[in-house]
């Protein structure tokens, strides 16, 4: 990512929530891993598939939920990436735009932006592993991005179950509406453990760097960001971020993770020399 558009993630980490713009600062983050993503090109695109909807659309009938999903499922053809469902590309709004391909959280944005610009209530729901959205506030209906269809309760205890394998009972807390900053932490974390699993140590650095402007000072981040220094053999960085925890955290497990794993430099320390 470049100096501006950094600078430009840090202004929108820093508005209230109610004033993030998620489509513009989900590109932003692909734009952090990924080379040359013209940012303004794929917020015209949004613009474009909102002002395609409203011109199939009868004004006297009015938005449906079901008219919505038609247009971008079928339509459109957005569709979950079942075959590939931990290739990065599923996480980068841009690709998601050029492929119509993602993941569940990638293809909430979808309908998250569009909802805003069409005027309609969308939220993202942070259900455990398979992020959905709601339409509307008042006896809101359930969609999964993924799927392209509308759930029942009844159908999201038995996605749960499927998820968890039978060992997990569905909570009403699981239906509670995603803030912009969930929904891009959400998007930065699968992102981060991805990369983490392929070692990809400076991505994994971007990822968590992002997720700080979100969230300053969290001690979950920062030591993740320790663990990246020692992988990146940066033992001073790594101490350094590992003590900030130690002393300035008020997370009691964290100041102890931190503490192991300032045991564990000191052990390695000693033993090469």
């Amino acid at each position: 990512m470049d100096q501006e558009a950094k600078d430009r993630f840090s202004e929108i980490a820093n508005l209230p929530d109610e004033e993030i713009i998620l489509d513009e600062a989900a590109l932003l983050v692909a734009a952090e891993i990924q080379e040359n993503v013209d940012i303004p090109h794929y917020l015209s695109l949004m613009a474009n598939l909102a002002d395609k909807f409203e011109r199939t659309q009868e004004a006297s009938l009015g938005v449906s939920v079901n008219s919505v999903l038609d247009f971008i499922h079928v339509t459109e053809g957005f569709t979950g990436n079942a075959a590939d469902y931990y290739d990065p590309e599923n996480s980068y709004l841009n690709r998601v735009i050029d492929t119509k391909q993602g993941i569940p959280i990638s293809l909430a944005l979808i309908h998250i932006s569009l909802g805003a610009r069409l005027g309609v209530p969308v939220y993202g729901i942070n259900f455990p592993r398979h992020f959905l959205v709601s339409y509307g506030s008042d006896n809101p209906v359930i969609v999964d991005p993924f799927a392209g269809r509308i759930l029942s309760k009844p159908d999201c205890a038995t996605l749960l179950k499927q998820i968890f394998r039978g060992k997990a009972v569905l909570q009403e807390e699981y239906f509670t509406p995603a803030t912009n900053r969930d929904v891009l932490l959400r998007l930065l974390n699968n992102l981060k453990e991805i990369f983490w699993k392929k070692k990809s140590w400076r991505e994994s650095k971007a990822c968590i760097e992002l997720q700080l402007l979100l969230l300053p000072n969290d001690a979950g981040c920062n030591v993740q960001l320790g663990a990246v220094y020692e992988m990146q053999g940066n033992v001073h960085l790594a101490r350094h971020t590992y003590t900030e925890v130690l002393y300035a955290s008020d997370d009691e497990y964290m100041r102890q993770t931190a503490s192991q794993r300032l045991l564990a430099l000191e052990r390695k320390a000693k033993t090469l020399h």
